[in-house]
């Protein structure tokens, strides 16, 4: 019986002696185990920047403003990219210069109103009123076609690189082969004239009724001044002793 009574004793012993180390094991093991990550809070999580596309290239530039000037009905500023269509008005006094494809430079004179089209291989201005003054040295080569076409009621006048000035009013169209070579005619498709100089050769188309009539004409509405500022914009200088091509 005591011999019975020693085995139980030590097995319950030994039973004890696992159990603890059962527990020993659990407990350490649970010290030694990683703490769970806590949930990142949203002002922590990383944000991903997709960069903006590339604006449009456009080769039209405001580079001179003076007075009011509004382009599509907004006010301009220094250095504004424009679309290939777009309105320009001007007030009293306004002038508004614009430098396309990087050599040809062109100049909005007061109280004009005109509408450009540069997206067909033709540049066409509509003007309707008021004045505009071109100097073109890197038109695009048309093989029989004028590259700049200035369109008004009473006329066309279209050129392929030079300076040249138009100016219009209710009744007539006032335009100058400043220095270089212009083809004009009227709006009925009569008096048609390829203007050529070196200094200053003008035509002013005049309506009356369906009629329009042309006549020469002197310096009007600009000056070799003018002209000359608005060359500067692409750093031409105009040599005016003889026609440029």
């Amino acid at each position: 019986m005591a011999r019975r009574h020693d085995i139980n004793l030590n097995r319950c012993a030994f039973s004890i002696r696992l159990a603890i180390a059962g527990l020993l094991s659990l407990a350490l093991a649970g010290c030694n185990r990683p703490a769970p990550l806590a949930p990142a809070s949203p002002e922590s999580m990383p944000v991903l920047t997709v960069p903006a596309s590339p604006a449009a290239t456009r080769t039209i530039e405001v580079v001179y403003i003076q007075g009011e000037v509004r382009i599509d009905g907004l006010a301009p500023e220094l250095g504004d990219r424009l679309n290939a269509r777009f309105n320009i008005q001007t007030g009293p006094g306004a002038r508004c210069d614009l430098v396309f494809n990087s050599g040809n430079a062109l100049s909005v004179g007061q109280n004009a109103r005109a509408a450009f089209d540069f997206g067909a291989p033709v540049a066409l201005i509509q003007l309707e009123q008021g004045g505009l003054s071109s100097v073109l040295k890197k038109l695009e080569n048309l093989v029989g076609r004028d590259s700049y076409v200035i369109e008004t009621t009473t006329a066309v006048a279209g050129v392929r690189g030079t300076s040249f000035c138009v100016w219009v009013d209710a009744t007539s169209t006032y335009v100058c082969a400043c220095n270089g070579t212009v083809r004009t005619i009227d709006a009925n498709g009569g008096n048609e004239e390829l203007l050529e100089s070196a200094h200053h050769t003008a035509r002013l188309y005049s309506q009356a009724g369906s009629a329009i009539s042309m006549a020469e004409a002197g310096l009007s509405h600009h000056d070799d001044a003018l002209l000359e500022s608005v060359a500067s914009r692409i750093g031409y200088s105009i040599d005016w002793t003889r026609i440029d091509d």
